[in-house]
């Protein structure tokens, strides 16, 4: 049940004009940053997450949230701890609430159920999303490109079409809800006393109807689990932690309604010798003292395999950072990339030649 004392567009770092697509982005995000398995995760800030995102992710409980902050108080009896403040509630023109076309629906609001005659019975979508997660290499996550992945989720039988029986099997009415595929029952509320209210059928699944037999290949569930194998673009600049999204790649328990998202968590790996600052690609180059005061070119391997050839200006000093203007990362969705910055490293020599060493005492008088 929401806690209404906390504040859970907050929590997933949303204003409360988030649309779904957001919500359920920020809550990917977060939860993938402070699950309990991962290093640094905190087990108590993934639960509040976690409870954050189911409340907002649904748009009755949303609804409901949002109702009870905005008309909630410390004072009168009511709902949850903060009570219910009737003062705040404006009536007029007989459509019921201020903001509520009528009563049906602040009890919809309230109680997360619909009470019309014209009740939904489906109106909650029951696929689900399914998140995964893959590791891609750094030179992966530069260039980008295609990648095989194999996943497991739930479809709809094939031998059935997700009814649950055979074609030839013979349907009759339900007993348990008259073929009406739920069942009325009467519930007390606070303030608005007994209210009637509608629930699925547990004997048909809300269906009305019941077959004399069921399907073998499903055992009547009407789907099962398989092993989906995918080919997905990888886009060129993609961050560890990204999250990429797959229009119903998820679960279809059902064919009444689209299938759920499929939500990838990439993680890059680390690499020996590039690494990222931003949008920028980083290395570093070694050179020598000679090649420090005198200048030089030297070649270095680019991320891509092909040979790039730097200038080394004269008199370079220590840890000096050359940049290549647009060799770094695409900026996802823009039209821009970050820059190749190379340090430059001065290797001292361990060992000297008595050559060497009399000529670096006269480079010493010199300078």
């Amino acid at each position: 049940m929401a806690d209404y004392s906390k504040d859970y567009y907050k929590i997933l770092g949303v204003t409360s004009n988030a649309t779904e697509k957001e919500i359920k982005q920020a809550f990917h995000n977060l939860a993938f940053k402070y699950h309990p398995d991962r290093p640094g995760g905190d087990e108590k800030r993934f639960k509040e997450i976690n409870e954050a995102y189911q409340t907002l992710a649904n748009q009755k409980s949303k609804t409901e949230y949002d109702t009870m902050r905005k008309f909630g108080s410390s004072g009168g009896s009511g709902f949850g701890n903060q009570g219910f403040n009737w003062s705040n509630v404006n009536f007029g023109n007989n459509s019921g609430f201020s903001g509520f076309s009528g009563f049906d629906d602040i009890f919809s609001s309230f109680f997360n159920q619909s009470f019309s005659q014209q009740n939904n019975r489906h109106s909650r979508n029951i696929n689900s999303d399914i998140e995964i997660k893959i590791d891609i290499s750094f030179r992966e996550s530069f260039l980008g490109g295609k990648k095989d992945i194999k996943y497991q989720r739930i479809v709809l039988c094939d031998e059935c079409n997700g009814n649950g029986y055979p074609v030839d099997a013979k349907l009759k009415t339900c007993k348990n809800c008259n073929g009406k595929g739920y069942i009325e029952r009467e519930r007390n509320f606070p303030l608005f006393g007994s209210i009637s209210e509608q629930i699925k059928c547990r004997t048909c699944n809300g269906e009305g109807k019941i077959a004399d037999k069921i399907c073998k290949h499903c055992d009547g569930n009407g789907f099962f689990d398989e092993t989906k194998n995918e080919t997905i673009n990888i886009p060129a600049g993609i961050r560890n932690g990204d999250v990429l999204e797959i229009k119903n790649g998820g679960d279809l328990k059902s064919k009444k309604y689209k299938a759920g998202n499929l939500y990838i968590h990439v993680a890059v790996k680390s690499d020996k010798e590039f690494w990222r600052e931003g949008d920028n690609l980083i290395t570093q180059i070694n050179i020598n003292f000679a090649e420090a005061a005198l200048g030089t070119k030297k070649e270095i391997k680019y991320i891509d395999d092909k040979i790039l050839i730097i200038d080394i200006p004269k008199g370079i000093a220590a840890n000096t950072t050359l940049k290549i203007k647009g060799k770094g990362f695409k900026r996802l969705n823009q039209n821009a990339t970050g820059d190749l910055l190379i340090n430059v490293l001065i290797n001292t020599p361990q060992k000297l030649s008595k050559q060497a060493e009399e000529l670096f005492k006269k480079l010493k008088e010199e300078l």
